[in-house]
């Protein structure tokens, strides 16, 4: 997606795109026309991701590579990348993220650090190592997938670790819109509620349950086409004065 202002493709950078909202994401942003750059840590994902968009004739490029978002040698590595090959950023997102343990003091320590690590601290450390690439461009923006689980303590989120992770997420985007707006740099928010995906597993009847007893639109899915039309608004021209904000993508699923 182009503006007048600048004819040249967007240069977007999506982690974890190889699955799930991160996947619609790429493919919204791939129509859209934009240069692409995403990763994941399974190297069959990357490879069926290039064919199906290799197949499908996008309007937008995309370089898809192995990596892992909380290995601080691959975060340098893919900001020098994207500095050597357009000389600037024009959107990031932070997309990347999992969820371990459940039953909260039941969880371990470990599941809690490998959490908030891929969850939290690698979303700020990738927005670090980016922020100079992000200053080069004429409208730059980060948004950051966060979740419904950030702002309510749901029974049938039963990860503590991820809500909790999720709930920082959204502070840094509101820290980080105060830091970086001065410097022209919108930085946002979405938050997706039930959304089937591999995350999910085969929870299809519990997934049904929740549509059918939490979302106010009822009998409303929300899919991952829905998230990326989010973003999609959040990374255009139309919400150049949108920033520090976290918008729902949930049916309602929050208002319950």
């Amino acid at each position: 997606m182009t503006t007048t202002q600048d004819p040249r493709p967007r240069v977007v950078c999506i982690s974890g795109g190889t699955s799930g909202i991160g996947a619609a994401l790429v493919a919204a942003f791939l129509e859209a026309g934009d240069l692409v750059h995403t990763f994941g840590r399974d190297l069959l994902r990357v490879e069926k991701l290039r064919a199906r968009h290799a197949d499908a004739g996008a309007a937008g490029s995309l370089v898809a590579t192995v990596g892992d978002l909380t290995d601080a040698g691959f975060r340098a590595d893919l900001a020098a990348r994207i500095d050597a090959g357009s000389g600037r950023l024009d959107c990031l997102i932070n997309n990347a993220g999992i969820i371990r343990g459940g039953g909260c003091l039941e969880e371990s320590l470990a599941d809690w650090r490998a959490t908030l690590e891929t969850n939290l601290i690698a979303p700020f450390a990738l927005t670090q190592v980016c922020a100079p690439l992000l200053r080069q461009s004429p409208a730059p923006v980060i948004i950051n997938i966060s979740s419904a689980c950030a702002q309510h303590p749901f029974a049938t989120c039963t990860s503590t670790a991820y809500s909790v992770s999720k709930a920082g997420l959204d502070m840094l985007t509101r820290r980080l819109a105060l830091a970086l707006g001065p410097a022209g740099i919108r930085v946002n928010g979405v938050a997706p509620g039930v959304v089937p995906s591999e995350m999910w597993g085969d929870a299809t009847d519990l997934i049904d349950d929740l549509v059918r007893r939490r979302h106010v639109l009822q009998g409303r899915r929300v899919e991952t086409a829905d998230v990326a039309a989010a973003v999609l608004f959040l990374a255009g021209a139309q919400a150049r004065v949108v920033t520090g904000t976290i918008l729902n993508v949930d049916a309602g699923y929050t208002l319950g």
